[in-house]
């Protein structure tokens, strides 16, 4: 008795998604079936979901898709919180019950590590882009509708963006930012990295802000407080000299994305930029190696933390600052939904997240 549908990538080639019709699961301990009202697609999981890309692995066929906002719809006998109706977002970020170091993230990758592959293949094969999902149980994130929708007025598409926040809170907790520091985020016009600008303002942090682009830039400093600006040339010195007309940072979150393929420039300027006993850390998804001012770094007492998503205590604590209003999201925010697509318009939808990359910009599935 179909009644649900999925788009799976049957392979991963142009020609290997289609859309497939499926029976409505029922949950089972440790589980929790989700009707998926909004699943965010990012600007390169077309891409993912349809070719073989170096760092990125996961089995075939499944569903992609690693974000998403919906309801439940039954719940494992072992639930105690968790209800049938209830909003909920669906976080991806997902560990074996008896060894939490084998992780992956559900519908998008998992670390290359054996038991992180075998968790995605026998049991969280399938991701987000689909109109029933299921979620490991302690994976529903509660959200308290009456007031995001309620008083905040936000849409489900809207808060789709919430499992985005959270690799950047994730980022943000690793280096301890607190009120009143001065903190570099570079770049920082990016989905994920413009997510970082408005975390570490809405701490009570200011953000000196690096890019390429002066417009998003601009636009950044216009919506969120405390926000400075340096655009970026790719002279390292002068760079730094423009970062520490600011006076020196206490910390420096590095957002650098996978399409960088060498060393930016501006890593060894932020790092030039911070005072002693300074923050570094680093978010991004780059493959390349990096270089650091050795010497410097150690006669400075700087510390270098990395960090691949978040704990599960700091997604709760994000949804709580966008509920009480610390930490803005929507069009007030600058947010803005470019596009609302049914499974069967995968390739409108790819295209559209694909041209929709900046910060802010959502694009979605409504199943």
């Amino acid at each position: 008795m179909a009644g649900a549908k999925a788009l799976v990538a049957q392979s991963l080639t142009p020609d290997g998604i289609k859309v497939v019709e499926r029976d409505i699961p029922t949950a089972i301990p440790g589980t929790a079936v989700v009707r998926v009202l909004a699943a965010a697609i990012g600007p390169g999981h077309g891409y993912l979901a349809t070719h073989e890309v170096p760092g990125f692995s996961f089995p075939v066929p499944s569903v992609y898709g690693s974000n998403a906002v919906g309801r439940v719809v039954s719940v494992g006998s072992d639930a105690v919180s968790i209800k049938e109706g209830q909003l909920v977002a669906i976080d991806p970020f997902t560990t074996a019950r008896d060894d939490s170091n084998a992780e992956i993230i559900v519908g998008l990758m998992d670390s290359g590590e054996k038991k992180a592959q075998k968790l995605a293949r026998d049991t969280w094969r399938d991701g987000c882009w689909q109109s029933h999902a299921v979620v490991p149980l302690e994976n529903t994130v509660p959200l308290d509708e009456d007031v995001l929708v309620g008083k905040h007025g936000y849409t489900v598409e809207e808060l789709s963006i919430i499992l985005r926040f959270g690799v950047a809170y994730g980022a943000i907790s690793n280096v301890d930012i607190k009120a009143g520091e001065t903190v570099i985020v570079g770049p920082a016009t990016g989905q994920f990295s413009g997510a970082v600008v408005e975390i570490v303002s809405a701490l009570g942090a200011r953000v000196i802000a690096l890019g390429r682009n002066q417009a998003t830039l601009a636009t950044l400093q216009s919506k969120i407080p405390r926000v400075e600006t340096v655009v970026v040339t790719g002279d390292v010195e002068k760079d730094a000299q423009s970062i520490q007309a600011f006076g020196q940072a206490d910390a420096f979150i590095d957002c650098t994305p996978h399409t960088v393929h060498s060393q930016p420039s501006h890593i060894q300027s932020a790092v030039l930029s911070l005072r002693k006993r300074g923050r570094i850390g680093l978010m991004g998804a780059m493959f390349a190696n990096i270089s650091l001012p050795y010497s410097y770094m150690i006669l400075n007492s700087l510390q270098v933390k990395a960090k691949w998503m978040y704990t599960r205590e700091e997604i709760r604590r994000l949804v709580k600052m966008i509920e009480v209003g610390t930490l803005k999201i929507g069009k007030e925010a600058g947010h803005r939904v470019y596009g609302k697509f049914k499974l069967e318009e995968y390739e409108k939808a790819f295209e559209a997240a694909h041209t929709h990359s900046g910060w802010g910009a959502l694009v979605v599935f409504t199943p």
